[in-house]
């Protein structure tokens, strides 16, 4: 009985190993605009990048009067991306090159 739940063991964990592995070598840029005139969203959005275990680096490229605009190096997919800051209620205009924060 206890080679059977520690074969299970290995079978279940190799099982999960292959769903969730992680691809490290992918550096997916992004690039994302937002708004500067909330500076609290700014603020914890930057919070949310810090925390985020496949950020790699993100930075501002340039800012204007408007907006703010990042390049974030992201270690995985942009639907994996899209997925986590939906997890923190943040929501993007994918529509072009340029991701725009909602």
């Amino acid at each position: 009985v206890v080679k059977l739940i520690n074969d299970l063991k290995i079978n279940y964990e190799d099982y999960w190993k292959d769903l969730n592995q992680i691809n490290t070598s992918i550096k997916l840029n992004l690039n994302v605009k937002i708004n500067n005139t909330d500076n609290l969203k700014i603020k914890n959005f930057e919070k949310i990048l810090d925390k985020t275990d496949l950020v790699n680096n993100y930075y501002i490229s340039k800012f204007d009067k408007n907006f703010i605009f990042y390049k974030i190096i992201f270690n995985g997919t942009p639907n994996s991306f899209l997925k986590t800051m939906s997890d923190y209620n943040y929501e993007f205009d994918t529509q072009n090159k340029l991701w725009v924060l909602k």
